[in-house]
């Protein structure tokens, strides 16, 4: 059970992980396809939320490993 819960953390992880670097690099863009960057609250907010789901990520996917290596370890 606890390797299952560690698999589904590193996924969650990896999920988080890659969506905070999408919101960091792509947020704040105009949606109408000219590429020019949006008002700078809006990329203030993208900032922000790609920072915490980062850090989300991140604490997601080491919760994840650890669970994994408490559930193999005798």
């Amino acid at each position: 059970m606890v390797f299952a819960m560690g698999i589904l953390l590193v996924l969650l992880g990896l999920v988080g992980l890659a969506y905070g670097l999408y919101a960091l690099l792509r947020g704040g863009r105009d949606s109408r396809g000219e590429g020019g960057l949006g008002p700078i609250p809006e990329r203030a907010i993208h900032a922000v939320a790609g920072i915490r789901m980062l850090v989300g990520g991140a604490v997601a996917l080491a919760l994840g490993v650890a669970a994994i290596f408490s559930s193999l370890s005798p």
